[in-house]
């Protein structure tokens, strides 16, 4: 996904394989199941830095992004999920404000969940 592509989603409405989140801090609680739910259908992508207001996203960014980073991805390596999830990462910076977003792939014919 393109940058132009990942801005256009985020003024969009969510959308069945997109969801953002705001995480200005620390990883939303509801993160894994949403993870489980990508990991389970055709996969999808998580935007942490992004809060909705009405029907319109705007990006909020997040702080220490490495961190959060470093921690969804240790999660996921991690015995949180009864399968291995993987995921790809990138970070933006648009307008001063630091986000990324998170590529998870399906895992075909296997059921995850939170261990």
């Amino acid at each position: 996904m393109t940058k132009e592509e990942l801005i256009d989603r985020i003024n969009d409405i969510e959308w069945e394989d997109f969801e953002a989140k705001e995480a200005k801090s620390e990883l939303p609680k509801n993160i894994w199941e949403t993870v489980s739910a990508f990991a389970n259908t055709s996969g999808g992508w998580i935007v942490l830095g992004v809060k909705q207001n009405g029907k319109k996203f705007e990006i909020s960014g997040v702080d220490n992004a490495e961190k959060l980073e470093q921690d969804f991805l240790g999660t996921l390596r991690s015995q949180k999920f009864n399968e291995p999830v993987d995921a790809k990462s990138m970070l933006y910076h648009i307008d001063g404000h630091r986000f990324f977003w998170m590529d998870l792939v399906e895992i075909p014919g296997r059921s995850v969940r939170e261990a």
